[in-house]
């Protein structure tokens, strides 16, 4: 089955966008509003400026992509938006049966950042949405000041 816009993106509920001002306030301005949530975990927002901004939370880096709303809805109809919101893997997704359900995005196995994290079937599974924006928030924090190529290792703690 084809895939149609409203499975590249979701609306998060207010919970969510409070574990988004939470978690990535060490990256994101004070002062944001979003714009567009893309189904694989991104953030598109405009902050005080009327530029649109891209977060990736697989690589904790926040791009300028538009210059305003009107222009950002312009480029989403371009091939450019197969970059952002990679219609191509969501319909492999939804092949593999990993469907997210409301107020969910897929999230990593191993982020992008990682030598290891690639934008696979395998590498990304649904999940809430408030739960992969604390942890990619979380860890891309704590990592943000290694160099490329520095050796991490994660634990998990309850």
């Amino acid at each position: 089955m084809p895939i149609k816009w409203s499975d590249l993106h979701f609306k998060p509920n207010d919970e969510t966008i409070q574990q988004i001002v939470s978690s990535w306030a060490w990256l994101l301005p004070e002062s944001f509003t979003p714009i567009l949530f893309s189904i694989i975990g991104d953030m598109f927002f405009q902050s005080d400026s009327t530029k649109i901004l891209w977060l990736n939370t697989g690589t904790g880096e926040i791009k300028p992509v538009a210059n305003s709303v009107d222009h950002f809805s312009e480029l989403l109809n371009s091939e450019i938006a197969d970059e952002w919101l990679m219609p191509y893997l969501v319909e492999q997704l939804h092949q593999a049966g990993k469907i997210p359900t409301a107020d969910q995005c897929y999230t990593y196995v191993t982020l992008p950042v990682f030598a290891e994290g690639k934008y696979t079937v395998d590498n990304l599974n649904a999940v809430p949405a408030r739960e992969h924006f604390a942890i990619t928030g979380h860890i891309l924090q704590q990592i943000q000041e290694l160099k490329d190529g520095s050796q991490v290792q994660i634990v998990i703690t309850d």
